[in-house]
């Protein structure tokens, strides 16, 4: 009996210190405006937009994204900024116009919000989701109808620019970001999966005092 209560008294101890310990900012430097870099390998999704589907496309071809985040520590837990970049999609079959579409590199502007979840130091591990909605510009793509073998510009549904959600998942060690997103823009298909390495650097005036 008195093992169990030594064991429940340490981890109470435990507890309280965790709880104790201050939540530390996600990135080593003290300011609160930080650009971060980064690239990343994207893979196509199977299934239309809208649809929770594990598999990627027979055959897919990996593409690729870069960007760069301007950003803004608005709470302990809390980044807001802007992605910019792009993705170079790879070609694929699509369905929808029975064509299959030449890769391109698709440029977007992401407004996005990151929650951290956890780490009570620098050298920690902090975890993060967020979420990221804003616009990709697509264009005109070039397409071969499979049927017919004619080679043509396809503009899908007469636009240009499309909406693109992407939430995501992610890790911070040190100023090392890996993450994981899911790109869905619609009505353009297919969504894609990227995973991405990114680094910070402190932007603004330092503090000395």
């Amino acid at each position: 009996m008195r093992t169990l209560y030594h064991s429940l008294l340490c981890v109470l101890v435990f507890f309280g210190s965790t709880k104790a310990q201050e939540f530390k900012r996600p990135y080593q430097d003290e300011r609160n405006g930080y650009m971060e870099i980064g690239v990343g390998a994207v893979a196509s999704k199977a299934g239309a937009a809208y649809t929770v589907n594990p598999v990627f496309l027979r055959n897919t071809r990996l593409g690729w994204q870069v960007f760069l985040a301007p950003q803004l520590l608005l709470a302990q837990r809390i980044n807001m900024g802007l992605k910019l970049g792009g993705v170079f999609r790879p070609k694929f079959y699509d369905q929808e116009s029975n064509s299959q579409l030449q890769g391109k590199f698709t440029p977007f502007a992401l407004p996005f919000v990151d929650l951290y979840l956890g780490g009570t130091g620098y050298h920690s591990a902090r975890f993060l989701i967020g979420v990221s909605v804003g616009a990709t510009y697509i264009g005109k793509l070039e397409a071969r109808n499979v049927a017919t073998d004619e080679v043509y510009n396809l503009r899908r549904r007469n636009r240009d620019i499309f909406l693109t959600v992407a939430p995501h998942i992610g890790v911070v060690l040190g100023d090392l970001k890996v993450q994981v997103e899911h790109i869905v823009t619609t009505p353009f298909n297919p969504d894609m999966t990227s995973i991405s390495l990114s680094n910070t650097i402190p932007m603004g005036r330092r503090r000395y005092f």
